[in-house]
């Protein structure tokens, strides 16, 4: 740790300026990425001539808006966790390759950022790699504690570093007055800050289709091996689907009254089913992390930093010839279960039961693990803007990935950029062997591909 560049004056009562406690979910986010790594990735291709001095210029103009991006993490103070400022800058680690290796960031994610947390003792709360291929092609990714970024803000800070790179300023970039952002709690709804503090169990929802027992056995993905939580490393398998496909498979989901989520989060149920050897009419639950950024009580923007989403579940029954009717009921299940508010239920639960540090984290860990509601999980940002052209620059393959940590076996990353949809799967290493999450990779993309004629 760096001592002297984490400032250590100022108020610590809560109130307006550089410090503020970690909230609830903050805190509970902090805890499981000491325990197994959990960040989040942005990437993005550019094609041109691009300096480092251009990146790290670009790097600090960055941190100058972003507060969050000023702090880091101490637990030496009471009350704490605290955000505390710090005076280090992003670091730039540069990566030069003598030949085009195209999945050289997928190798530099799996090997390196979902293996090394951010240092959050020193700051700040980030970090950044450029790659460096033959041709004036380069990589970008910028990794983010969970804690303090879901994968919209790191597509966000990535596009904003990139913009800020294209339009290199001749002066010292101007600090953004003003203290560290209020938590995403205190901008809940005013029915949602008090919820009962339980964990949504497996059951399925209270208005599932007919058929569905309540008492039914819901399956989860079952680890070859148990993995200690502290010694649990979250891989990547990246899939893609190109533009013609992807527009081939939109066509499908409009006719079927579905939406790509819905296909995509029961094609890993259905594959996940497969894997288990379930027979027809098995429940599975498939969880979903849902953004509720338009939902609080001021709408918050993709360039804000935080955390803004949480996760509900499905308990879908598998139907080996049918992914459509899966799909619709996914939909169907995700909006009653958000017309209920159970997005917000957890964060009662990390209020009034959460752990406070490693020490005590394992009994709700544990808990998790065993009663969660699901250990498998599609988060799908949808659509996001990234530019495609930058003076001189070309930018292609935008897209995000998210670690796992301990809250599950099996996960995946959605995002469409350029027309292409980005699939990158992830699944804890030795619980999921390899050949067994690349399996299921190709099952889910084989099943939602089929479905659609494809």
């Amino acid at each position: 740790m760096n001592a002297s560049a984490v400032k250590k004056s100022g108020t610590v009562d809560g109130h307006a300026g550089p410090f503020r406690a970690l909230s609830p979910a903050e805190r509970w986010y902090w805890i499981i990425d000491q325990l197994s790594t959990l960040n989040v990735c942005a990437r993005v291709r550019v094609e041109g001539e691009l300096s480092t001095e251009a990146l790290t210029e670009a790097l600090r103009a960055l941190q100058a808006r972003q507060p969050l991006l000023r702090s880091a993490i101490t637990d030496e103070l009471p009350g704490g966790p605290w955000f505390v400022p710090t005076n280090n800058s992003i670091p730039l680690r540069e990566v030069s390759l003598t030949h085009s290796e195209e999945s050289r960031w997928e190798r530099e994610v799996d090997e390196h950022e979902f293996a090394e947390s951010v240092d959050w003792r020193s700051g700040p709360l980030a970090r950044a790699v450029l790659i460096r291929q033959p041709g004036q092609v380069h990589d970008m990714v910028l990794s983010v504690p969970h804690c303090i970024a879901d994968g919209t803000t790191a597509l966000a800070l990535l596009r904003q570093w990139v913009r800020l790179a294209a339009e290199p300023r001749t002066s010292d970039p101007d600090v953004a007055d003003g203290p560290v952002p209020v938590a995403v709690e205190d901008l809940f709804p005013a029915r949602y800050r008090d919820m009962s503090g339980v964990l949504p169990d497996k059951d399925p929802a209270a208005d599932d289709e007919p058929d569905t027992a309540q008492d039914a056995v819901v399956g989860r993905v079952v680890p070859d091996r148990f993995v200690p939580f502290q010694l649990r490393r979250t891989r990547l398998l990246h899939r893609s689907i190109d533009s013609d496909m992807l527009e081939r498979l939109t066509m499908a989901c409009k006719r079927e009254g579905v939406t790509l989520h819905g296909v995509l989060a029961a094609a890993m149920a259905s594959a996940v089913a497969r894997d288990a050897g379930a027979k027809p009419r098995a429940h599975f639950a498939v969880g979903s992390p849902v953004t509720f950024r338009d939902e609080l009580d001021r709408p918050v923007s993709e360039d804000e930093v935080g955390c803004f989403v949480s996760a509900v579940h499905s308990v879908v029954a598998y139907q080996r010839d049918d992914l459509w009717s899966m799909a619709r009921f996914v939909n169907k299940d995700i909006s009653a279960r958000k017309r209920r508010g159970e997005q917000y239920s957890v964060f009662s639960l990390l209020a009034s039961q959460g752990p406070t540090s490693v020490a005590d984290s394992e009994p709700l860990i544990r808990y998790m693990e065993e009663h969660g509601s699901f250990n498998f999980f599609v988060s799908n940002i949808g659509r996001f803007d990234f530019p495609g052209v930058l003076g001189g620059w070309r930018l292609s393959g935008a897209q995000f990935v998210g670690g796992i940590s301990v809250v599950g076996y099996f996960a995946s990353s959605v995002s469409t950029s350029y027309g292409q949809l980005n699939w990158n799967f992830t699944h804890i290493d030795e619980a999921v062997p390899r050949e067994r999450a690349e399996r299921l990779v190709d099952d889910c993309v084989k099943t939602v591909l089929t479905a659609a004629g494809l």
